[in-house]
């Protein structure tokens, strides 16, 4: 299982790719189709495509590359099945629509311009932040998403490489002929 820093650390990762694939779709929507009057229609379209772009990339990486994502990658992560089974389409939809609920609807709706009472801000907040908090509260740092989908984070092993048979030590099969040539002379 892996630590909650982890965890946090894949996230912000996989945000920071994010942000910056949608600062890209963004620059690319101004240059080539929005230059005109179209406005609040180019402004909806952006609104759409980075709710569509911020949910396929979640679902795109765990689908296609076996439950890991960039950030999950780097960091050494994977989501599995937590019956021990394959990891579905169907469990990687749930978990990845449930962050959708989970983090990023109450952050657009508190950081968004609008003119909400300062009591609806604080919800908002507190929704985020009772939310982000659940993994906190169970054995295995399961966070909503996981629950609902029947999933796990784990962290992989790292690998490390024995030495070199050949840097300073003998393989086993001369290290015997040696001993058996001593034994030889030492009867002569």
């Amino acid at each position: 299982i892996p630590t909650h820093g982890e965890r946090l650390g894949a996230f912000l990762l996989d945000m920071l790719f994010l942000t910056l694939a949608v600062i890209l779709l963004y620059l690319m929507l101004i240059f080539l189709f929005f230059s005109g009057s179209s406005g609040l229609v180019g402004g909806t379209v952006l609104l759409f495509l980075i709710f569509v772009v911020r949910n396929l990339y979640f679902l795109h990486f765990e689908l296609a590359w076996q439950g890991r994502t960039p950030g999950k990658k780097i960091c050494g992560l994977r989501v599995v099945n937590r019956e021990g089974g394959e990891l579905t389409p169907g469990a990687v939809v749930a978990r990845n629509l449930t962050r959708e609920v989970e983090i990023f609807m109450p952050l657009s709706l508190f950081f968004g311009v609008s003119e909400t009472s300062l009591w609806a801000d604080l919800a908002l907040l507190g929704w985020a932040l009772c939310i982000s908090l659940v993994p906190l509260f169970n054995r295995d740092h399961l966070r909503a998403g996981d629950l609902i989908g029947g999933t796990l984070v784990i962290s992989m092993p790292r690998r490390t490489l024995l030495d070199d048979c050949g840097a300073g030590r003998k393989p086993a099969q001369a290290q015997a002929h040696d001993r058996s040539g001593q034994q030889k002379r030492r009867r002569d």
